[in-house]
């Protein structure tokens, strides 16, 4: 479930509130059964000792060494060469990376990721994108990911939650929608149009007025998905 919308909306509360960080003014988040595994916006290098290869060993447990392990979230992140740092010297796109990591490793039945693009570069993100969507497609669990990096939530995402709002005063999260409509909701509220490359099949943005841009904006398709 990817989950797009302006800053200062609600979207990080939201998913605080799902990993039991922050509590809701009203209501309540009920899931005493579900394993949470969440990854937050913003990673503090010195709340996280040791090396790569004892953070990654303590989250994974016996999963740590395994070949699937290896293939599936030390090889597609490219920790591997990070493996024998300590975790303070770490840039922040290498930390970025690890902390993907450590959550993926997690035995979870929802994993929350908070901007798992940041610091990283298109290859890194893309690489992240397969990671996180294989592993939940593998274990046969959901992942909520807030994203607004629109070519890696392409890769990631089976539905989307469009939040709506006004910054810093009130959001809203509106229902589940396919991931064509949630894009069309999005880009439609940014006001920008995206094609898909023939060669790559990446979505790329229209330049703003040009042809492309005017007439997916007249007939409303904001973004396509083939």
């Amino acid at each position: 479930m990817g989950i797009l919308g302006m800053n200062g909306i609600g979207k990080t509360t939201f998913i605080k509130m799902l990993a039991g960080v922050e509590t809701p003014d009203e209501g309540a988040v009920n899931n005493p059964t579900l394993r949470v595994s969440y990854k937050p916006q913003y990673i503090s290098q010195s709340s996280v000792p040791g090396t790569v290869e004892q953070v990654l060993r303590k989250s994974a447990g016996e999963k740590y060494g395994e070949q699937w392990f290896t293939a599936e979230v030390i090889d597609p992140l490219h920790v591997k060469r990070m493996l024998e740092r300590d975790v303070k010297v770490l840039s922040g796109g290498e930390l970025q990376r690890v902390a993907i990591a450590e959550c993926l490793s997690r035995d979870s039945d929802i994993y929350l990721l908070d901007e798992p693009s940041a610091y990283l570069d298109v290859e890194e993100r893309l690489a992240v994108a397969r990671s996180i969507r294989r592993i939940t497609k593998m274990r046969g669990v959901t992942a909520f990911v807030v994203e607004h990096d629109i070519v890696t939530q392409d890769f990631i995402a089976d539905k989307l939650m469009v939040f709506t709002g006004e910054a810093g005063k009130s959001g809203h999260a509106g229902q589940p929608l396919s991931l064509e409509d949630g894009m069309n909701a999005f880009l439609e509220q940014m006001g920008v149009t995206f094609r898909r490359d023939a060669d790559t099949k990446r979505p790329r943005v229209n330049k703003p007025g040009s042809r492309l841009d005017r007439e997916q904006k007249e007939s409303r398709n904001y973004y396509y998905t083939s």
